[in-house]
């Protein structure tokens, strides 16, 4: 109690002491010129009993009277002008308003003690550290502009052919899963789920199901012969799943309408668990320490961690308070791993609520961070997030991004180049967020899909196409009446965001999305106009391989 009256009193009299100051310098027809003035009428104006607390106050506490007697000061003096006074301190190189008054302040209270000012060593002191303030923002602003002259140069020169396209309404969020893993399989995608959890499983996935192009039900997958599905990857209309049966792996492949195959993993040792990969000439196997080939009737090892395990706090773990110092290696619940250009890249959720992007280069010994590799030498110390990455016709590496309004292009050759949300494609020296401009001249980021030599984009405004460096939106999506798109205030709006991390197009032209928080949408083309519809899991398995 004691404690919070002293304060009051302290707070009472800063305040007090400010209003002196002003008054002091309004009801008097001398303006002071120099330090030494301004320091006499000070004595001759304000209070004895002012006077008094400040002489008694111990020099490095004279901090407490910077924003109320300061205040006044610089305020009443004019220092933010150019009065007589500032005038003075600015020919010795003392330019800021908080330096003067606090220069004032010492000497007055030096001149109360019977101290001597020593005004040269307190304007050294402010030069010196003003000196290495302007050097430091010269480096920032030399480093902003090298990155600016970066980004410039590495724009992409895309242009919107037009801004005209249908609205689909909304529909409210579905109460699923994450969607981790789309491949489309016999006219319809296999869909791989997974949701948050605190406690880990040998299974990385909650999940895995079927749905058909006439049908929005979702029917768990079952396919013969493999009693424990760890993971599946669809190359063409080609299938191949990982399976488990009690410590024995293997690989069933299965297309529609012809017979599967098994192919038996021979490791080189008993793993806890496996995932599989993508390259673009076939499949990887990535365990807890290591990576594989698989070829025709063997593994061959791509890479061999010095240790099985990390140390990254919460790098492979869902829940708070329950991951482990010593994580695997490698991430198992996380996406697909893809191997680009000599090195696998892992999309790794991270526990709040986002995914970061890290890759192995396989001539190297440590996993290192996108964030770090290549995003920081053009945006500066910002935190990107990401939301899908896909390999395009011509050996280019894309990763989307679900928040920062950046699509990231790395080509083979190492060059990176970047597309812009804005719609005139400006280079901006700041990267600004999404609320600055309308949503519909939004070039959605967060989901890729790569057909042919068109791309599909998908984010929470909707999808376009880009095809020779032309945006074609092909839908908008839109709130229902009366809501805004603020979907991350609050209740009406966060209820029907959708925010996408996988792309399927089904062939008539419809749309199936996995969302990051939520589980599966369908968008049903329907001629002129998209509509959502929600599909339902249901028990009825999808049956792959059975006679």
């Amino acid at each position: 109690m004691k404690r919070v009256f002293i304060q009051l009193i302290i707070i009472s009299l800063i305040l007090f002491t400010s209003s002196c100051a002003t008054t002091v310098f309004q009801t008097t027809e001398q303006t002071p010129e120099n330090l030494k003035e301004a320091i006499l009428i000070l004595q001759s104006r304000l209070p004895p009993e002012d006077l008094a607390a400040l002489k008694n106050t111990t020099e490095p506490d004279l901090a407490k009277y910077h924003h109320g007697f300061g205040a006044g000061l610089r305020n009443s003096l004019g220092l933010w002008s150019k009065s007589p006074l500032a005038q003075w301190f600015t020919q010795r190189d003392i330019r800021h308003p908080d330096n003067m008054s606090s220069i004032i302040i010492k000497s007055l209270h030096r001149e109360l003690n019977g101290l001597p000012w020593e005004v040269d060593k307190q304007l050294h002191i402010y030069q010196q550290s003003q000196q290495e303030i302007e050097i430091l923002h010269k480096k920032y602003l030399l480093k902003e502009q090298k990155r600016y002259i970066r980004r410039k140069s590495a724009m992409l020169g895309w242009q919107w052919k037009t801004h005209q396209a249908p609205k689909a309404l909304l529909p409210k969020q579905p109460n699923n899963k994450d969607v981790w893993g789309l491949e489309p399989y016999d006219s319809g995608f296999i869909v791989t789920v997974k949701g948050w959890r605190k406690i880990p499983k040998n299974i990385w996935h909650d999940g895995i199901y079927f749905i058909s192009a006439k049908s929005t039900q979702l029917s768990p997958v079952s396919v013969q012969g493999c009693p424990e599905i760890h993971d599946v990857i669809v190359r063409g209309n080609q299938a191949q799943w990982l399976c488990k049966e009690n410590t024995e792996w293997s690989i069933i492949t299965t297309q529609p309408k012809a017979p599967s195959t098994r192919q038996t993993l021979h490791l080189p040792t008993q793993f806890d668990w496996l995932r599989l990969g993508k390259s673009k000439t076939g499949l990887i196997i990535v365990s807890q320490d290591a990576i594989y080939t698989l070829g025709s009737d063997k593994l061959t090892q791509l890479f061999q961690a010095a240790s099985s395990t990390r140390q990254y706090p919460e790098f492979d773990s869902d829940g708070y308070g329950n991951h482990q110092a010593d994580e695997f290696f490698f991430p198992q619940r996380s996406a697909t791993p893809l191997l680009f250009n000599n090195a696998v890249y892992f999309q790794i959720e991270d526990t709040g609520n986002e995914t970061d992007l890290y890759r192995l280069k396989l001539t190297e010994t440590d996993i290192e961070s996108a964030k770090k590799f290549f995003v920081h030498k053009y945006i500066g110390r910002r935190a990107v997030n990401i939301s899908n990455i896909a390999i395009d016709n011509h050996d280019n590496l894309w990763i989307g991004t679900p928040n920062n309004g950046t699509l990231v292009k790395l080509s083979k050759s190492g060059d990176t180049k970047f597309a812009s949300i804005f719609n005139n494609l400006t280079p901006q020296k700041t990267i600004s967020t999404e609320h600055q401009i309308h949503w519909q001249a939004l070039l959605p980021t967060s989901a890729i899909l790569i057909s042919d030599e068109v791309m599909y984009l998908a984010s929470s405004n909707g999808i376009v196409t880009v095809q020779n460096n032309e945006i074609t939106p092909v839908v908008y999506f839109d709130y229902p009446l009366g809501m805004n798109r603020a979907p991350y205030t609050a209740a009406p709006q966060y209820n029907y965001h959708i925010k996408p991390q996988r792309l399927g197009k089904f062939n008539d032209g419809s749309f199936i999305l996995g969302d990051r928080h939520d589980g599966v949408y369908l968008l049903m083309n329907n001629g002129s106009s998209f509509d959502f519809y929600l599909p339902e899991i249901v028990n009825k398995p999808y049956l792959i391989g059975h006679n």
